[in-house]
């Protein structure tokens, strides 16, 4: 509750949320204790285990997530609960090498047909969007070796964003790592 809620306007009141909420740390639930429909089962073991170091832990998460996934009697809203399954782990979990995600999607094809499909489209997008990203920082490493060569040019700061894109400070970092 905020204090002095009471004495707001009733105009302000209604833009103010004020409800009570409870937090949950599911860190240290076990598989056991995570009860309830196949959707929350899934959500809670993805929640507990996103950022666990140990890989071997985390594709086990996955698996038995996709295990859950199979409970579901709506087979196209398992599909479509495995594609937002899968975006999560391929955006959150940073630590998988490819490696593993080419062992998760090698596992899921044989355990989850039904997803693979959705697997595979979802590990060649985000395959092109590390190939974009590779694109674009190679651009700018180019760019930033164009402006070492203008700088030992001489030629002034403005010229060089001009040419090469870079923002004022990028080339002003530039120079004073020449320096060095």
């Amino acid at each position: 509750m905020i204090q002095g809620y009471n004495e707001l306007p009733k105009d302000v009141q209604g833009y103010i949320p004020n409800y009570e909420y409870l937090l949950y740390d599911i860190s240290s639930y076990t598989d056991e204790k995570i009860k309830g429909e196949a959707q929350l089962r899934i959500l809670f073991t993805m929640f507990r285990d996103i950022h666990n170091e140990d890989n071997k832990d985390f594709k086990n998460s996955i698996y038995r997530a996709v295990t859950y996934l199979q409970e579901l009697e709506n087979k196209q809203t398992g599909i479509g609960y495995f594609e937002t399954l899968m975006r999560y782990v391929f955006s959150a979990g940073k630590n998988l090498t490819k490696f593993d995600v080419s062992e998760i999607i090698h596992t899921i094809e044989k355990t989850y047909p039904e997803g693979s499909d959705a697997v595979m489209t979802l590990a060649d997008m985000f395959r092109e969007e590390g190939r974009e990203e590779g694109r674009e920082e190679g651009a700018k490493e180019s760019m930033e070796r164009v402006a070492k060569k203008l700088l030992s040019k001489g030629l002034p700061t403005k010229d060089i964003t001009e040419v090469t894109g870079l923002t004022t400070e990028e080339v002003e970092d530039i120079r004073q790592k020449t320096l060095q």
